[in-house]
């Protein structure tokens, strides 16, 4: 197989890839998902500068630990934040992988139907 077949087969396939780039309209849950988890871990993030901030001056055993769930919530928000953006980002990556999948399977086949 010669680099020019491999090459022409790549813009072939980005070409096809650019024609299946749909904006999903507002009923596209991966681009929701990934807004929602950046948001969700900028608040946790926030959250979690402003609880310890507000810890080292506290006063009494009791507003310290308020303080300290607060931080820990902040940093669970952070958590689902991020395992929203990776779950988007992995859902993303398959699709274009499944549609490359897709896209070499029907040169093999093209491939062997033509011999």
């Amino acid at each position: 197989m010669s680099d020019t077949t491999d090459a022409g087969r790549l813009e072939d396939f980005q070409q096809e890839v650019a024609k299946l780039r749909a904006s999903g309209g507002r009923a596209n849950p991966d681009r929701w998902v990934f807004r929602l988890g950046v948001l969700v871990t900028l608040v946790g993030l926030a959250f979690t500068l402003v609880s310890f901030i507000m810890t080292a001056g506290a006063e009494g055993s009791a507003n310290h630990l308020d303080l300290v769930v607060s931080g820990v919530f902040g940093l669970s928000l952070v958590l689902t934040g991020l395992v929203m953006i990776t779950v988007s980002s992995f859902r993303r990556f398959m699709r274009y992988w499944l549609v490359r999948l897709v896209y070499e399977y029907r040169e093999q086949t093209d491939r062997v139907v033509n011999r």
